[in-house]
């Protein structure tokens, strides 16, 4: 078969189990039918009328993991590190999504975690976990296809407010778009208006914003989708609070629900016909040179959207490992092919069934 991948698996108003969701071809599907012109006698009409035309779209969705492109400011430039990989190589804006620019760069929108900063400034808030790359370091998005970027998250003040303004400024210098902390991403894809919302998941209250500011935003949108930074660092099993939280967006309206902080993967569930991707894991992680787990995948869903309106998503799972190298991580995540993809998929199937 060449490239082992789960091909586009169909859901709607039914909800497959999370074993159909990550089975190779099969499919849930809840396609509402074309309407069809009523079927009239030769003798009132002489030919029976054609169904109305149904303006179909798709939309394709990619979301990532936590991306640190930098170091944290105690390791920059030791061996192994994020900024000597880059001194080593020939191209080092376009080296860390070198290997799957070209998948990212063929759907409609990437969304990613950025995790840290993109500041030159130097007074670090936290006093072990400080991440901070070169503001320049933006562009290794944009030349990597990420589109947007979540920005709520725990180390988004890592340099404080200073470096969290330096990131933005770099981001749009870059053009690389950010919602999250109070920003919005509202953006118009193929005639459809696609909302982005991100939130800390643990703060007192998240719950009732998320789901006001989901209504609100459903008023208007087509496609609202929720990334939340929550659960435990390290841990395979999704956190009751993390269930809540996801389940509550989805009732709200969200499209979908996307999730990482614990450097791991996570379970997908399939809940109201709508996906909930627990934790993505790492992708280009800078921060950590050699990480116990690499396996990642490249979260896909595709809303086909029939006037104005979501008919049926599809999901896509692509299996990766967050390096080249499988000893040390060279921050060059890599799409997995055969048996290797086969195990991250097997080990996703397993954490969804849980």
């Amino acid at each position: 078969m060449g490239l082992v991948l789960v091909g586009w698996l169909a859901s709607g108003c039914a909800s497959p189990t999370p074993e159909a969701a990550l089975k190779l071809g099969e499919a849930c599907s809840s396609r509402v039918p074309e309407a069809v012109g009523a079927t009239l006698s030769s003798a009132t009409l002489p030919s029976v009328a054609e169904p109305p035309q149904v303006d179909r779209s798709s939309i394709t969705i990619s979301a990532l993991g936590d991306c640190a492109i930098g170091d944290l400011h105690y390791g920059a430039g030791a061996p192994g590190s994020f900024a000597a990989q880059l001194a080593a190589v020939d191209d080092p804006l376009s080296y860390p999504f070198s290997a799957v620019a070209e998948t990212l760069g063929a759907d409609d929108l990437t969304i990613a975690n950025l995790e840290g900063t993109l500041t030159h400034h130097k007074a670090w808030q936290n006093p072990v976990f400080s991440i901070r790359g070169k503001p320049e370091y933006a562009q290794m998005l944009r030349l990597g296809g990420v589109d947007l970027v979540n920005l709520d998250n725990n180390h988004s003040h890592d340099y404080g407010v200073q470096g969290h303004e330096d990131t933005k400024q770099a981001l749009t210098a870059a053009e690389v778009a950010y919602f999250g902390r109070g920003t919005v991403d509202r953006r118009q894809i193929k005639g459809v208006e696609v909302v982005n919302l991100g939130y800390l998941g643990g703060p007192a209250g998240t719950r009732k914003r998320v789901v006001a500011d989901v209504a609100r935003e459903r008023e208007t949108a087509t496609i609202v989708i929720v990334s939340f930074h929550w659960g435990v660092e390290g841990f395979y099993a999704t956190h009751p609070d993390q269930r809540a939280l996801g389940r509550a967006a989805i009732d709200a309206g969200a499209a979908l629900v996307l999730g990482h902080h614990p450097h791991v993967l996570q379970g997908i569930e399939t809940y109201q016909g709508r996906h909930i991707v627990y934790s993505l894991g790492n992708f280009v992680f800078g921060a950590n040179s050699q990480p116990q787990d690499m396996d990642s995948i490249i979260y896909q869903e595709r809303f086909h959207i029939a006037e104005g309106k979501i008919e049926s998503v599809t999901q896509h799972i692509i299996p990766v490992r967050i390096s080249t190298d499988k000893t040390q991580n060279d921050f060059r995540p890599v799409i997995l092919e055969q048996d290797e993809a086969q195990v991250v998929l097997t080990k996703l199937q397993k954490l969804s069934d849980a």
